[in-house]
């Protein structure tokens, strides 16, 4: 099965190579930074805190394999 043209990539690579992958990292780090700073500036447990802070490390994870995905990408 292809994906847009390309028969040698995998889904992993399919998946961080479209540019949604970017916007949904961006969000998710954005997100996840401003919940732990909110987080830790009020009333949230330990739990709440790392919740937060893992939604911005998964955001930023993303956005950083999109990025490679790109850069590998033939011209």
């Amino acid at each position: 099965m292809t994906h847009r043209g390309a028969p040698n990539q995998g889904p992993l690579r399919v998946l961080l190579g479209n540019h949604r992958t970017l916007v949904a990292g961006v969000i998710g780090a954005l997100a996840g930074a401003t919940g732990t700073v909110s987080a830790v500036s009020g009333d949230a447990g330990v739990l709440e805190i790392l919740a937060f802070a893992g939604i911005g490390v998964l955001g930023l994870l993303l956005a950083i394999g999109y990025v490679l995905a790109y850069a590998q990408r033939p011209r």
